[in-house]
């Protein structure tokens, strides 16, 4: 049976460090969210090192059935190819399922700036809130 993701252990979840910081974002869960769906909130700088963090973090949720990926992005102060790579992987392995999807919402300016020249924006759904990317993913 899979776990709300109220109930999802944020001790066992969250990475806090003052490069990067992959918690459960509570604050943010959009009315009718699923079970299979979770909402997560990234801050600080994704680049070569904490994108190992984060794709584990990411990895685990689809490991235990979370098929919906909401990201809040306001507080990333910078993204690399390899924190790109890392929303691509996560795509393809849900891609790959058959079913679910990720979703990033509030991005910070840097973050917009860069999944617009990347034209990542065309794979990696994106919305100003909660409610916008997760009416991107519904089914």
């Amino acid at each position: 049976m899979l776990e709300s993701p109220l109930d999802l252990d944020s001790s066992e979840f969250d990475h806090n460090a003052p490069e990067l910081g992959v918690v459960l974002d509570k604050d943010h869960i959009p009315k009718g969210l699923p079970r299979e769906a979770v909402v997560v909130r990234i801050y600080g700088e994704i680049n070569l090192y904490s994108a190992q963090i984060m794709k584990e973090k990411f990895f685990h949720l689809l490991d235990r059935g979370f098929y919906y990926i909401l990201v809040n992005m306001e507080n990333v102060k910078y993204i690399d190819s390899s924190g790109l790579g890392v929303f691509m992987a996560t795509h393809s392995r849900l891609v790959k399922a058959g079913r679910g999807g990720i979703a990033v919402f509030s991005p910070s300016s840097q973050v917009n700036k860069i999944l617009e020249l990347t034209k990542l924006k065309s794979l990696i759904r994106v919305g100003s809130t909660s409610e916008e990317a997760w009416k991107l993913l519904a089914p």
